[in-house]
């Protein structure tokens, strides 16, 4: 099968899981060309033959009518993308000229089942890329050393945590905070103005902009937390491929004993803690290779495309 996949070229979750989905459905033996929506420039594997087109930005207007199908990913969530003012209104366009729609986690598929017909696939990262690293010594500091790294955007950012974790420092005086990524001025300064002003120096331990190396980040710490509800990114899945607990408002799998009851910073405090407490209660990477690889992502849609051909 010959895809086209029209995808912006940026920094973001939404870019890595395509490239990484891309990546996995050429490992089936399937050949995937990237195209940008703006201009249609190929900036993965040219190719001018197409059997189905895969969206997840845009796509060209030329390619509207063009009788192929077109399957469309829905990497947002949907709250955010009536949020954006952008997304929403956007996807209702788009819908009128594509066959389907495909979304990575349960909860949202309901929502967007009622704008065209959906289809569930299980969300996954590269686990060859997000894994534990052998001989990592130069641990963070911190028993547990917990960490957030997700990108920083408005309310998108760690405050709850912040302060769980002075509820988890009373309870485990070695406990250590590391926030990562921040890359906003102003949000820099507002937690630094807050960390200094609270005194909770006694156990943030970093204050950090962008991230070169995430999976070594993530061997360095025990637990990674997430601030994004209701429904969660690609964070928690690099944490728990990576070998290391995960916990997430918005991480709700079935099984998973590290679910947080409510967006508080009281209901974050003590998962944290009970996750310390009975940290060894799961095998974090045996779980993320049952329930996220990406091959068995891409082997879920290959099979929604060729009910399209």
């Amino acid at each position: 099968m010959q895809i086209t996949s029209w995808l912006r070229k940026e920094d973001s979750g939404l870019a890595r899981t395509t490239l990484e989905l891309v990546k996995a459905t050429e490992a089936l033996g399937h050949s995937v060309c990237i195209r940008q929506p703006q201009d249609g420039m190929a900036i993965w594997h040219p190719s001018e033959e197409v059997d189905v087109h895969t969206i997840h930005s845009q796509i060209q207007p030329t390619a509207y009518h063009d009788g192929k199908p077109k399957i469309m990913w829905q990497h947002g969530e949907p709250l955010s993308s009536v949020g954006n003012g952008i997304s929403m209104k956007a996807i209702v366009d788009l819908a009128t000229v594509v066959d389907a729609l495909i979304c990575m986690r349960r909860e949202e598929w309901s929502t967007w089942n009622s704008i065209k017909r959906c289809y569930l696939v299980q969300k996954g990262v590269d686990l060859e890329k997000y894994a534990p690293m052998e001989g990592i010594t130069e641990r963070l500091s911190g028993e547990p050393a917990v960490l957030y790294c997700e990108n920083w955007r408005g309310m998108r950012n760690p405050l709850y945590l912040l302060i769980a974790m002075q509820e988890v420092h009373k309870k485990f005086p070695k406990a250590r905070f590391h926030l990562y990524n921040v890359q906003d001025k102003k949000m820099h300064e507002t937690f630094a103005a807050l960390i200094k002003h609270c005194k909770f120096e006694t156990f943030v331990r970093s204050l950090q902009g962008p991230v070169p190396d995430i999976t070594l980040l993530m061997n360095r710490v025990d637990i990674v937390v997430s601030a994004l509800y209701p429904l969660h990114a690609r964070t928690p899945l690099e944490a728990l491929a990576c070998g290391k607990a995960a916990i997430c408002m918005g991480y709700n799998e079935p099984g998973y004993p590290w679910t947080v009851s409510e967006y508080s910073p009281e209901a974050f405090a003590e998962t944290i803690t009970a996750c310390w407490q009975d940290y060894g209660k799961l095998d974090y990477r045996k779980w993320a290779v049952e329930k996220h690889d990406v091959g068995e992502m891409a082997r879920q849609a290959v099979s929604i495309y060729e009910r399209y051909l």
